[in-house]
């Protein structure tokens, strides 16, 4: 049975239908059964009419009420899932971009400009494109996460590219709930435009972190078999480097279920080229629910990588100041997951935010302070910054009105020597929450390059 799987997944794209800029020119097709149909080329992109997206013998294409949708059964999958996909309305009539489509759809094209002329077969069977082994001792293949909550990161800026390594962006797009009844956030553009400057998406999906309802989800058999089936079908058709995985706070007798629910997540995905990450915390035996709910060693089973939440070693409620992710901290716990997790499979995740700490010891609260704001901070409290060599990090202490506030600096300096990390125990890469909290420069400082800002006390 066809199941409305993505129908307002994609609705709230911000192209619906896309309106370019450019003028369209026209191009001539050229192909079994094509020479019939319309093509435009436009703003760096082919468009066709959606049906020669069918010409691959993968997908099938319907209308709904004025909605484009492709319907495809992803291999290990056995029913055939409806995902929305975007438009264009040029001259009088509604195209895809096939540009973007193509290859998911099981078709490849050569253009010929002289002649103005889009040339398009189906992929052969067997010429299926080799994925790039992952290899942590080239730099240039490392993976390198990038949480982008908001659909934020400026594509233009290589800022996040100035880090060598393979660069993926992780935008929040809802939770499994969100996931079941369609309606996680998306954004067509972004993806397009990732794709076009080299990066690969790998949408973060969570459980709200709420105990009681993860439990639930996690004795249905019914909604996880749809959700695990949507997400492979959205996966594919739009080219998804595959997902990352925050569940968090969970009942930790809940533990092999949820290792249960990512094994049989991991199959249809890894058949379908895409990769499952899982984020964890560290090792913390007072922690049920945010530390034993997961089963490290069996994860490591079905996950290409579990991404180590390397920060809140002192956590918000602390009622005493200290370090958001110390070095000596992470040094400490690192080899305790490595003892579980091949470090190979390890993705050190690194904190672009800390934490003020006001008020007296035993008694003190705090707010977030996100690391482009720390220059700021220095300004207009003229504190001097401390160097902490076994944190690694500087402190900056003073007081306002006669209270105290204490803060561990995150900058390049500290950043730069918890990524050495990476080498003393092998780890996989690196991950960063999240895009909007850094400053512009950090990822260049963060390899040695460029100037440090902060002057050593």
């Amino acid at each position: 049975m066809i199941k409305k799987v993505a129908a307002a997944l994609l609705a709230m794209m911000a192209l619906w239908p896309a309106v370019s800029a450019a003028s369209p020119v026209t191009v001539k097709l050229k192909g079994d059964g094509l020479k019939d149909f319309s093509a435009y080329e436009m703003d760096g992109s082919f468009y066709t009419a959606p049906v020669v997206l069918t010409k691959g013998n993968r997908w099938k294409v319907t209308w709904d009420s004025d909605k484009l949708y492709v319907l495809v059964t992803p291999k290990g999958m056995t029913s055939e899932e409806r995902v929305e996909i975007p438009y264009t309305e040029i001259n009088g009539g509604k195209y895809v971009d096939f540009s973007y489509f193509s290859e998911p759809a099981g078709l490849t094209y050569i253009y010929k400009d002289k002649k103005k002329e889009l040339s398009v077969q189906k992929i052969k069977s067997g010429k299926v494109r080799k994925e790039k082994k992952e290899n942590t001792m080239d730099l240039s293949r490392r993976p390198l996460v990038l949480w982008d909550v908001n659909f934020s990161y400026p594509m233009e800026s290589g800022g996040f590219e100035n880090l060598s390594g393979n660069h993926i962006l992780s935008p929040s797009i809802g939770s499994y709930e969100d996931m079941e009844k369609g309606t996680c956030k998306w954004n067509f553009s972004y993806l397009k435009q990732a794709k076009d400057h080299g990066l690969s998406v790998m949408p973060l999906i969570h459980n709200d972190f709420e105990v009681k309802k993860t439990a639930s989800f996690m004795r249905d058999q019914k909604r996880q078999d749809h959700v695990i089936s949507t997400m492979t079908a959205v996966g594919e058709v739009y080219g998804l480097y595959g997902y990352n995985m925050d569940f968090e706070n969970m009942d930790p007798k809940d533990r092999d279920l949820y290792t249960s629910f990512m094994g049989k997540l991991s199959r249809p995905l890894h058949e379908n080229s895409m990769k499952l990450t899982a984020d964890i915390t560290v090792y913390n035996a007072g922690s049920p629910t945010w530390s034993l709910c997961y089963d490290r060693e069996a994860l490591s089973a079905y996950c290409d990588y579990e991404i180590i939440m390397g920060y809140d070693e002192t956590p918000r409620t602390s009622k005493y100041a200290g370090s958001v992710s110390s070095y000596s901290w992470l040094d400490k716990n690192i080899p305790i997951l490595t003892a579980m997790v091949p470090p190979e499979k390890l993705i050190l995740g690194l904190p672009f935010y800390t934490r003020i700490y006001s008020g007296n010891p035993g008694y003190m609260t705090s707010k977030t302070l996100a690391m482009k704001d720390e220059d700021s901070l220095l300004r207009r409290t003229h504190a001097k910054p401390v160097w902490q060599p076994d944190a690694r990090q500087y402190t900056l202490t003073w007081r306002e009105r006669g209270i105290l506030h204490r803060v561990y600096l995150e900058e390049e300096k500290s950043l730069s020597a918890k990524v050495q990390l990476l080498s003393r125990y092998n780890l996989a890469g690196l991950a960063f929450w999240r895009h909007g909290f850094e400053t512009s420069d950090v990822y260049e400082k963060m390899e040695g390059k460029g100037e440090k800002k902060v002057a050593e006390g």
